[in-house]
């Protein structure tokens, strides 16, 4: 019975690049919200770069003001600690926002 415990992998033992992988399937909200909640290891890839190298906010900019927006942007931006790769976003409202993406 030990020995096919052995062979499964807690959730929470998983390399902080696989969960990153796992997590970019999740909606952003519960990216925010519910997966920091979930364990410490969840929590510290979540607010690590592993989640935010690609980030799409396309189906959400219609629906936020800019300034909620430009907040979001920054924030998701600062957390890929420059390893962001593709952004799509829509509804950019003033070029700040442009000097910060281009800037991080």
């Amino acid at each position: 019975m030990e020995e096919e415990q052995s062979e499964f992998r807690h959730w929470d033992q998983l390399l902080p690049d696989v969960l990153g992988l796992i997590f970019t399937n999740l909606p952003i909200q519960e990216l925010l919200t519910v997966i920091p909640c979930v364990c410490k290891s969840w929590s510290k890839v979540v607010t690590g770069s592993h989640c935010w190298q690609y980030i799409d906010l396309d189906e959400r900019s219609c629906r936020r003001l800019s300034h909620q927006l430009d907040r979001m942007l920054r924030m998701l931006i600062t957390r890929s600690n420059g390893s962001l790769r593709s952004l799509h976003v829509s509804g950019l409202q003033n070029d700040s926002i442009f000097s910060f993406i281009t800037e991080k």
